[in-house]
């Protein structure tokens, strides 16, 4: 049997290595799903314990389709009673693209009455059609006049899992919540004992699927409708043996799931969060409560493990001003109480990603819906920490002139070194004298070089005078480039207590 996986766009790559390991065999990547071959027993698997696809649907065949006669005449050509009983449910969806055809509906429609018609003239009676849970699912793709035909047999998108009733303001589908986990690496970290933090859990759908791999517990399990239930190629044994054997991997998982902990500020969410892990049969293994991310910490005796969470990212310009401080303060907790951890934030706006102060170590794409987001995957070890102090600015900037000088020639710039040299020479044992503590050793003594350098014992304040607009901005910046690559040896100062301004020309 051939079959088509549908699945998010940015998760393909994932769907494929998953069901690889299901068994599927020549799983490839097309956009927005992935195609394989197997038996029925595959199939089934694929329904039980995708953690990443929406639909699995079985091939049937593909017909010409460039008007509706043609799709109407090419729908009649499969025998629907190797499929349908004639008097249950029948529900037909189609998606239109690049076609004479344009418009779904009426070729929905030209379909539903391609099948019922076929079983009406065998029968004397035909499906009715059904949109709630119908017990034979069609799936036809037209695209560039041809017509892929297909049976549902998820049904419904696999990504219901069945704990979910309620959500919060901003849901994260299952699916896409399975992949942000295996993306940030859970299912190994879980396997060492470690544990897991969701600092903004929101309805819990995170910490859910969190614990759902953790405990090898198959996201389709507690599903009542699959959409080959009322197929007439169901076989209910090798159903039911499937079921059993996801039912004592669930019991064995169970009792061994770490630690799983959410926490989030509205009380709201935390009740539907709750609401949802008892659904899930998660009560006493997954914890939640009302807590502020300024005191978001571990627990005592909590082995690290990942901190994962999808906070806020705003969708005009005064939401995302004001989220920068959330960003912040998120950045401040890991780095504070969380070094040595893994975390991972996803965000629909990476700029505000990096308001944390920490370098990420990968990122990858991924879509909430239609928005385009990124993962950001964070090693919480002081070397990924980046510095937003005045100091660390100096010596970043410093250092940058250095690499943009270090193949040029040095002959311009060594007229500004000698008279610098001299001057310092001379102020130093002047200030000593008088007990100055910052005197000033250059302004601006060489027209090319408009620089004002004020120097302390363990500072300098280098200021700029804005070049007229008659002077070529480039030049004006080799200039600086050059002042600033020679000032820490000349000044006997390290490049973070070299603080650099421009002052501004008044009119």
């Amino acid at each position: 049997m051939n079959f088509f996986a549908t699945t998010p766009k940015g998760l393909e790559l994932l769907l494929v290595d998953e069901l690889r390991a299901l068994g599927a065999m020549h799983p490839a990547e097309k956009l927005a799903g992935v195609t394989f071959s197997g038996d029925l027993g595959l199939a089934y698997k694929a329904c039980l314990w995708s953690r990443l696809a929406n639909r699995i649907l079985l091939h049937l065949t593909q017909i010409p389709a460039a008007t509706p006669e043609a799709l109407y005449a090419g729908v009649q050509t499969i025998d629907w009673s190797l499929h349908i009983h004639p008097e249950r449910t029948l529900a037909v969806h189609c998606v239109c693209s690049q076609s004479n055809i344009t418009h779904s509906l009426f070729a929905a429609q030209k379909i539903k009455d391609a099948i019922v018609d076929q079983l009406r003239d065998k029968y004397g009676v035909r499906p009715n059609i059904s949109r709630a849970q119908p017990d034979v699912s069609v799936y036809v793709y037209l695209q560039r006049n041809v017509a892929a035909i297909y049976i549902d047999l998820s049904g419904e998108s696999l990504h219901k899992r069945g704990y979910r009733l309620a959500s919060g303001m901003a849901p994260l589908k299952e699916n896409l919540a399975a992949a942000i986990l295996l993306r940030a690496g859970w299912p190994e970290i879980a396997k060492t004992g470690g544990s897991l933090l969701d600092p903004m859990c929101g309805s819990g759908t995170l910490l859910i699927e969190a614990a759902m791999m953790a405990g090898d517990i198959a996201p389709g399990l507690q599903r009542d409708y699959f959409g080959f239930l009322g197929w007439n190629k169901h076989d209910p044994l090798l159903w039911q043996a499937l079921m059993e054997e996801a039912k004592q991997r669930c019991t064995q998982g169970m009792a061994t799931l770490p630690s799983i902990v959410g926490y989030d500020h509205d009380s709201d969410a935390i009740k539907i969060a709750f609401e949802n892990i008892e659904r899930a049969n998660m009560r006493g293994k997954i914890h939640v409560e009302k807590r502020d991310l300024s005191v978001f910490i571990p627990k005592q005796n909590t082995k690290s493990g990942l901190v994962v969470v999808n906070p806020p990212y705003g969708e005009r310009l005064g939401e995302v001003d004001a989220l920068q401080p959330l960003y912040t303060l998120l950045g401040e907790r890991l780095k504070q109480a969380f070094v040595g951890w893994q975390a991972a934030v996803f965000t629909g706006n990476p700029d505000l990603g990096k308001q944390m102060g920490l370098r990420a170590k990968h990122y990858y794409a991924l879509y909430n819906g239609p928005i385009p987001c990124k993962l950001l995957l964070f090693d919480v070890q002081e070397t990924y920490f980046v510095d937003r102090s005045p100091e660390a600015a100096n010596a970043k900037r410093v250092r940058a002139a250095q690499r943009a000088v270090r193949d040029h020639d040095h002959q311009a710039i060594q007229m500004f070194v000698n008279r610098l040299r001299k001057n310092i020479k001379h102020l130093q044992r002047k200030a000593q004298r008088e007990g100055l503590m910052t005197y000033r050793v250059y302004d601006a003594d060489l027209p090319e070089y408009a620089f004002a350098i004020d120097l302390g014992k363990e500072s300098a304040e280098v200021q700029e005078y804005q070049a007229p607009k008659t002077v070529d901005e480039q030049k004006a910046l080799h200039r600086r480039q050059e002042v600033l690559a020679v000032l820490p040896e000349l000044l006997g100062l390290p490049a973070e207590h070299i603080f650099f301004s421009v002052v501004k020309r008044k009119k």
